[in-house]
């Protein structure tokens, strides 16, 4: 498999392939000193080549150092590869890995990530190494059958060091770093449209080359840019789109797992799985589609994961928290699931590397970047999980902390943004980042809830321990095949149906205990054989646009709308009315409480409708006299007409500016809550209350306009003669009357015609 490390964020798809790059064929490398080398039948065999002394110079010129950044005690070491040749016509399984990567000006937020896996054979012609892609379920007839060439690499003649080995007429030497190196960049901050940048290849070498029982592995170095900036012009060095990165290259022969059962996918009625690439069903015009799944059986080896060792210095740093115990956890109480031992975690040894495609790695990364996923490399054949790895940065360590056990202060608040930024990131060719989650420490709320860990009597550390195992558990779920289920948290709290679910950090922390839910039981049961029924707890995943405003993330309660969405509407809009903290409740408000209130009244069922608007409107309703709390609060009633104005554009006027999947933007409303939306904005209209300022009640005969009810039209119409009688009793060419006059002709514009269809 192919690992890749990725550098700065940005968010978005655009790919941006890279120019071929040439090997250096002409370096001498000295001979390898076993004459036999070739004569043991391996499939692979790395032949050294040493880099001349000009180019290990350009490496440090044109990389700026970075190339050190792959942890090697041979970085400038370099070599080629010979396979054998009763190899060429064997199936094997070809996996791409972003291990490294520096996109200047800095790293970025998703290391360590999976680019896919083909299967491929292999063809030497016209002076290459050509890799062909051999997947099943690419032919669609018998007839259409292409063949699709995945990489070509240069093939190496008369090197003396190779033709000096016994056995060598029966290898083709070739060099992996001289491919046609078709890297790319995938982020919507550098694309033009769908024309792609140029990304030339100063310098590619070789490392690492790792014999595993079924084939090899070893890592490509890269370094270049982008666009026609090249080495040695005066901007080179200050080029934002200059690349380095390692790009980790397994090549395992083909195999499929003994007893090994594949899941259609399409046997179950909701989207609970990860499906792998279609296969063409041949002559039919059909596909078919295997959900995700390890070849899981009751007498087998536990599957071992490995969790990168500096989590030892954090647990030496904050021994209060067991933290290699908490990540363990969240690996190993999958068993329970099972009933037998699946998963077994230990601490990585220095021998081993998150980048090795024969390992299953937690990896725990210093890093406080704040985010966690999972990939995993499969065969695209059947579906079977070939490994997985998990990347946890210590953001959420961090988080849990602030949260959870504040009087620590072990360490600085760092507040992620809601909106998670872009994301530039690598890919190869046709290899693609296949990371199934983007989770953020700081997405939840960022109030410091302690109601759950309370509730259920845990000390600050039990609670930092409980959370850290829930994003384990979490991630460890995607890995085993599961999709979100984001209504995993409409049961009362703190108890969950599912941890596939974003819930919030103090419910994550105070479910006792914290095993997979009812949920995850039912769905992993079903995948793996040991059950043949589908789940019954509530269901939805991101793989479909969802209309149901109960799919949410991190909500709270069976009854999320009044419970939590419009409770914390409500509680944030109390001291914004007041006058205290507005800039904060507000923001609070913007980002997280509206929309989610808002959903149920833009999607919601008739009666969810009517409690939405109940919720959104009911501090802010016509008819309410404030003379006290003017008189307590000064300004609350111009600071209540300002939020309305708000308010009402933002639920009725404006697309919501976060992805709202397939809930409407503008509500579609019926029955009683149309009748008391017509009859609040015709107050507002008319300002019967005496609250209402000119913008507000401007927005109020738009949003009248927006509906195209009759309802509403009449309202216009009844607004329309009592403020004509109003603007009689006004001074002519005072600012009130001409302002009056102003509000008419927007009516006038509004109901003239009222209906645009």
């Amino acid at each position: 498999m192919f690992t890749f490390n990725f550098g700065a964020t940005v968010w978005g798809v655009v790919l941006l392939p890279f120019a071929a790059a040439a090997g250096c064929a002409s370096e001498s490398a000295p001979p390898s000193g076993d004459a036999d080398l070739l004569a043991r039948d391996q499939a692979f065999v790395s032949i050294a080549r040493t880099l001349s002394k000009e180019l290990t110079q350009k490496a440090d010129a044109t990389s700026g150092g970075a190339a050190l950044s792959v942890p090697s005690s041979h970085a400038k070491d370099s070599f080629y590869v010979a396979i054998n040749k009763k190899e060429l016509n064997r199936r094997y399984f070809l996996s791409a890995y972003a291990k490294q990567l520096l996109a200047n000006p800095q790293p970025g937020p998703f290391p360590a990530t999976s680019l896919g896996t083909r299967v491929v054979t292999f063809r030497v012609q016209n002076g290459k190494l050509f890799v062909f892609d051999a997947q099943d379920g690419l032919a669609s007839s018998d007839i259409f059958d292409p063949s699709s060439i995945i990489e070509a690499y240069p093939l190496v003649g008369d090197y003396e060091p190779f033709l000096s080995l016994r056995g060598h007429d029966d290898y083709v030497l070739f060099d992996p770093a001289g491919g046609l190196n078709r890297f790319g960049i995938v982020s919507d901050a550098y694309a033009k449209g769908d024309k792609p940048l140029h990304f030339q290849v100063d310098l590619s070498y070789l490392q690492n080359f790792r014999r595993v029982n079924d084939g090899a592995t070893f890592e490509q170095v890269f370094t270049g840019a982008l666009n026609d900036t090249t080495t040695g012009s005066p901007d080179y060095d200050e080029n934002w789109y200059r690349i380095s990165g390692t790009l980790g290259v397994a090549l395992r022969r083909y195999t499929e797992g003994k007893g090994f059962t594949p899941f259609d996918a399409g046997k179950v009625s909701q989207e609970y799985y990860y499906r792998s690439p279609p296969l063409l069903v041949k002559n039919t015009g059909g596909t078919l589609e295997r959900a995700i799944k390890w070849n899981i059986n009751s007498g087998m080896a536990p599957i071992k994961w490995f969790i990168s060792d500096p989590v030892l210095q954090v647990a030496k740093e904050h021994p209060k928290y067991d933290i290699v115990g908490a990540i363990k956890a969240g690996i190993e109480n999958w068993n329970q699931v099972f009933g037998f031992k699946v998963f077994e975690a230990s601490v990585a040894g220095p021998g081993d590397s998150f980048g090795d495609d024969d390992k299953n790695y937690f990896i725990y990364d210093p890093n406080p970047n704040g985010i966690a996923y999972a990939d995993w490399r499969l065969n695209p054949n059947t579906g079977e999980i070939r490994g997985a790895s998990v990347y946890f940065s210590a953001g959420f360590f961090r988080d849990a902390i602030e949260k959870l056990d504040p009087p620590t202060r072990a360490f600085k608040r760092t507040i992620q943004p809601k909106t998670p930024p872009r994301i530039r990131e690598m890919t190869w060719g046709s290899f693609r980042p296949t990371r199934l989650c983007a989770l953020w420490a700081g997405a939840s709320d960022e109030r410091n809830d302690e109601d759950g860990p309370r509730a259920a009597k845990l000390t600050g550390a039990q609670a930092v321990n409980k959370y850290i195992t829930h994003i384990a558990l979490h991630e460890i779920g995607h890995a085993l095949g599961l999709r979100h289920n984001f209504k995993g948290s409409l049961v009362p709290p703190p108890q969950q149906s599912s941890v596939m679910d974003y819930i919030e950090v103090s419910d994550a922390a105070a479910t006792d205990p914290a095993p997979p839910g009812p949920y995850d039981h039912a769905a992993v049961k079903l995948l793996y054989g040991l059950s043949k029924s589908e789940p019954t707890q509530p269901f939805c995943t991101d793989r479909i646009p969802s209309i149901d405003p109960t799919c949410a993330t991190f909500d709270r309660t069976e009854d999320p709308l009044m419970k939590y969405w419009g409770a914390n509407y409500n509680e944030h809009l109390k001291f914004i009315l007041r006058g205290e903290g507005a800039t904060e409740h507000q923001r609070n408000i913007e980002q997280r409480y509206l929309d989610g209130t808002a959903a149920f009244l833009r999607a919601g069922s008739t009666i969810d409708q009517g409690r939405a608007w109940q919720q959104l409107n009911e501090l802010l309703a016509v008819g309410i006299d404030h003379a006290a709390d003017n008189a307590k609060y000064p300004g609350y009633t111009d600071r209540l007409s300002e939020f309305q104005n708000w308010m009402l554009n933002r639920v009725f006027l404006e697309p919501p500016p976060t992805p709202n999947g397939g809930i409407p933007a503008i509500p579609v409303l019926v029955g009683d809550t149309l009748k008391a939306i017509v009859t609040e904005l015709r107050g507002v209209t008319v300002n019967s209350d005496k609250y209402r300022g000119w913008n507000t009640r401007r927005t109020s005969v738009d949003v009248l306009k927006k509906l195209q009810t009759q309802s509403a039209y009449e309202a216009l119409l009844s607004a329309r003669t009592n403020l004509a009688e109003v603007r009689t009793s006004l001074p002519a060419g005072s600012p009130e009357a001409m302002l009056m006059d102003d509000l008419l002709a927007r009516i006038d514009a509004a109901t003239r015609p009222y209906y645009t269809k």
